[in-house]
Order: C-alpha cells, then sequence, then structure tokens
C-alpha cells in the first residue's frame, strides 16, 4: 500500500508540472520532493540538447525538447566541454535512454527525476556525484552501473527505482539517506569498501535485499539494525 500510494503522488506530480513551474511530491518514507522547472538554456544543440555555461566555461546540460527518446549528450559542444547534467534538467520527460559521455563529474539532484520510461544509463567514468533525488521514480530503469571514480551518492538519489541489483565502487564515501529507499525489486546491494560511510536509512528498501559487504563495515552494521539479510566478505 506504501508503494502504491508513492507511486500515485509521483504520478499527481508529474502531470501538474506540465502545467505550474514547479512542484512537490512525497515518497513512500515520508520526505517532500520538490522539483523545480529548469530555466531557457543559453544554448541547444541540433538535437534539442539545452546548455547553460558553467563558470568555468564548462557546459552543464540543463533541458531537452528533442523528439528522440534516445539521448546521446556529447563529450563537447560549442567548443566546450560538457561537465555536468544540471538540476531537473531531464526531470518528467518521457526519455527511454540516455548516453553521457566519459570525463563528465556530476549528475547533478532531480536530473532524471520522474522519467517513468527510462530504462537504459550510462553513468559514465569520471562522474564523482550523483546528486539528491537524480533517479527518483525512475520505475522502469531495472540496471545500472556506477562508475569506479563516484564518491557520493547523496538523499533520494536511487529513491522508488526499479533497479534489482547494485555495486558500490569503493572509492564511494557517502551514502545519504532513503538513497535505495523503496527499491521495491532490489535483491542485493554490494558495498565495495569498508570505509564508506552510509546513512541509517539508505538501504530502506521494502524488500527481501541481501547485502554483501566487508566485515565490520557500516554496510554490514545498517543490515542488522534493519534486519536485512548480508553476507560479509
Amino acid at each position: 500500500m506504501k508503494k502504491l500510494t508513492a507511486i500515485l503522488l509521483t504520478a499527481v506530480c508529474l502531470f501538474s508540472v506540465l502545467a505550474m513551474s514547479s512542484c512537490s511530491c512525497s515518497s513512500s518514507n515520508g520526505n517532500t520532493i520538490s522539483i523545480n522547472t529548469p530555466t531557457e538554456p543559453a544554448l541547444r544543440d541540433e538535437y534539442g540538447v539545452g546548455y547553460k555555461i558553467n563558470d568555468d566555461n564548462t557546459l552543464a546540460v540543463t533541458s531537452y525538447n528533442g523528439a528522440d527518446k534516445d539521448v546521446s549528450i556529447p563529450l563537447d559542444y560549442d567548443n566546450k566541454t560538457v561537465k555536468n547534467v544540471a538540476e531537473s534538467a531531464f526531470k518528467g520527460s518521457d526519455i527511454e535512454s540516455v548516453t553521457m559521455p566519459d570525463g563528465m563529474e556530476s549528475i547533478d539532484g532531480y536530473a532524471f527525476a520522474l522519467c517513468k520510461d527510462l530504462n537504459i544509463v550510462n553513468i559514465p567514468e569520471g562522474v564523482k556525484t550523483i546528486g539528491s533525488n537524480a533517479f527518483f521514480g525512475t520505475f522502469a530503469l531495472t540496471e545500472i552501473e556506477l562508475p569506479e571514480t563516484l564518491e557520493t551518492i547523496e538523499l533520494n538519489a536511487f529513491n522508488a527505482s526499479a533497479i534489482t541489483e547494485i555495486v558500490i565502487p569503493e572509492k564511494v564515501k557517502t551514502i545519504g539517506e532513503f538513497a535505495f529507499a523503496d527499491c521495491s525489486s532490489l535483491d542485493t546491494i554490494q558495498v565495495m569498501s569498508k570505509k564508506t560511510d552510509i546513512a541509517s536509512s539508505a538501504f530502506k528498501t521494502g524488500t527481501d535485499t541481501t547485502i554483501i559487504a566487508p566485515k565490520g563495515s557500516k554496510a554490514i552494521k545498517i543490515a542488522k539494525e534493519n534486519k536485512l539479510k548480508y553476507v560479509e566478505e
């Protein structure tokens, strides 16, 4: 019932955003999730990808209005390197896949939130941060591979996604609150490092999840606290 409530609330939010500049919706963990409409881009390429110019003269992807549901983000545009996907860039869109180039540094908050048809994503090597709610409500996203460069997974990053398993790379330093909450299909979470600091609610998946992690790690401690199955390595 809680999962159904979360889905209904996110669906309402998705329809509302078409007529409003911003919206708020709640996940079943009780957090209110606000999603702002991105501003008009400074640049837009022939495929409908919009960009803003960062302070360091790199580019951030800010929006998409193309017809193709399979999106490919270039390594550079207008002689500038694409550095990140900005907040809310694709939120609520009907894209089905996105390809990003190696060398990008971050996927910012809400970047792909409520993309209900998104089922294929590559997070490239170079990305260090996945922002809060970046993949919230991606109900079709069943699998994703995290890059070895990743250091931070923020609040609600994959909340209510459909992923079935996830490997947390060794360089990840922190995993935020409810990062993988309400992922009802998530069977296994493998945490590679004993040093990864994990919020106590990060693995509230609402399912029969198994945590695989080094002996004595924070991940194993959280598994025990939440009465999840675990395997110590």
